[in-house]
C-alpha cells in the first residue's frame, strides 16, 4: 500500500501546526494550483510551490526553498496578502474570511542577521498585540521550517522525538550523519514509511525520472532566463541613469548659453 500525495501533505501539516502549539488538526485537503504565478520577474525559484485548501476553506500556501531566502519573509506576507484579498468572496462579511496560512521550508534562517535565530528550526509568526502577545488576528500565519538547522541538530534519535522532527530527517536525509534514523522512524510511523516507499517506487520509475529530469532541465532554464534578465535590468538602469545625466549637463549647458545672450 502507498500513500498519497495528500495524505503525506495531511500528516506533514499537521506535524508543522502541532510543533507550533497550534489547535489544527486537518482531515482533509485539496490541492489547489500546484504552482504559485510568479508576481514578478524578480521573484524567486521555489522547488515546491503549492496551494492546499483545507475543509474549513482555509488556504495553506506550502513553498520548500533550496535557494536563497534572500527577501523571503516580504515574498510570503505577499503572497499571503494577494491570496487574502483574492480569496474574499464578495457579499461575504469580512469576519466569515477563512485565513491563509503560508509554510515554508527553508535550507537557511530566515533572519540570518538575528543570533537567536541562526539554530532555530521552527518559526511561528502571528498578527498580535506588541504589549501583551495577544494574538489579534489568525487571519495571518506564517511558519518557517529551516531545514538545515534540523539537520545540524539532530545525531541520534531522541525518545522524545516531535513527528515534524520525524518528517524532517526524512525530508533532510542526505545531510544526516547517522543514516540508520531514517529505518527506525519508518518503522515507528506507518504514514511516514508508506510515504517513503512511495518515493522509493517512483525513483525507480524510469518515466517519472525521465520527467523529473526533463523538468530540472526547464527549472534550470528558468533561473538561467532570470538571471539574464536580472543583468539586462540592472544594464538598463545604468544606461538610463548616464542618459539622464548627460540630458542635465545639455540642460545646463543650454541654459548657460542662453544667459550669455541675454548678457
Amino acid at each position: 500500500m502507498f500513500i498519497t500525495e495528500v495524505q503525506a501533505l495531511i500528516s506533514l501539516l499537521n506535524a508543522v501546526f502541532e510543533n507550533a502549539g497550534i489547535r489544527r488538526i486537518i482531515k482533509s485537503l485539496t490541492i489547489g494550483n500546484p504552482y504559485l504565478e510568479k508576481r514578478s520577474d524578480d521573484d524567486k525559484l521555489s522547488v515546491l510551490d503549492i496551494i492546499a485548501i483545507l475543509d474549513d476553506g482555509t488556504k495553506v500556501l506550502i513553498e520548500m526553498h533550496l535557494y536563497s531566502v534572500y527577501e523571503l519573509k516580504f515574498k510570503t506576507i505577499r503572497s499571503w496578502a494577494h491570496t487574502y484579498a483574492t480569496w474574499l468572496k464578495e457579499s461575504k462579511d469580512y469576519s466569515s474570511q477563512p485565513p491563509v496560512i503560508c509554510v515554508s521550508f527553508i535550507n537557511e534562517p530566515i533572519d540570518p542577521q538575528n543570533i537567536n535565530e541562526v539554530d532555530k528550526v521552527h518559526k511561528c509568526c502571528k498578527i498580535a498585540d506588541i504589549s501583551t502577545g495577544e494574538i489579534f488576528s489568525d487571519a495571518l500565519e506564517l511558519h518557517y521550517i529551516n531545514m538545515k538547522a534540523y539537520a545540524k541538530s539532530i545525531k541520534t534519535l531522541k525518545n522524545d522525538m516531535t513527528m515534524l522532527e520525524k518528517w524532517l530527517a526524512v525530508l533532510t536525509e542526505k545531510d544526516l550523519a547517522d543514516k540508520t534514523l531514517i529505518k527506525t522512524i519508518c518503522d515507528q510511523e506507518e504514514e511516514i514509511n508508506m510515504a517513503v516507499a512511495t518515493l522509493v517506487k517512483l525513483s525507480a520509475d524510469a518515466p517519472t525520472q525521465e520527467e523529473y529530469r526533463k523538468w530540472r532541465e526547464e527549472q534550470d532554464e528558468r533561473r538561467r532566463r532570470d538571471m539574464e534578465l536580472v543583468a539586462l535590468r540592472e544594464s538598463n538602469a545604468e544606461q538610463k541613469s548616464a542618459l539622464a545625466e548627460k540630458d542635465k549637463i545639455i540642460a545646463k549647458l543650454l541654459a548657460e548659453r542662453t544667459e550669455n545672450k541675454k548678457q
